[in-house]
């Protein structure tokens, strides 16, 4: 793996310094795991964002889409039907 330096201020090395040692990992591993994880919380305010304008953008295709999961959720033979009782801690 390719490594580089980055310049930050002596208060963010600190704070990356501080937590990383908190959680007995190097600065390194904390800025891996960081990294990983805004990745995935851009992706997810993307996905938020794709929606909100697919909302504003076409009502009626997006009515059609939440239809089609419902149908999808109510499909009896498959066991897909079922998943609500058979899971209930994950319904609210």
């Amino acid at each position: 793996m390719a490594k580089t330096t980055v310049s930050v201020s002596t208060e963010a090395r600190d704070a990356f310094a501080a937590v990383a040692a908190s959680r007995n990992m190097t600065m390194f591993a904390l800025l891996e795991e960081t990294a990983r994880r805004l990745t995935r919380e851009e992706d997810m305010r993307q996905a938020t964002l794709d929606y909100e304008r697919f909302v504003r953008e076409d009502p009626d295709g997006f009515a059609e889409y939440l239809a089609e999961g419902r149908l999808w959720d109510s499909t009896s033979g498959d066991g897909l039907g079922n998943a609500r009782a058979e899971f209930p801690e994950y319904n609210p």
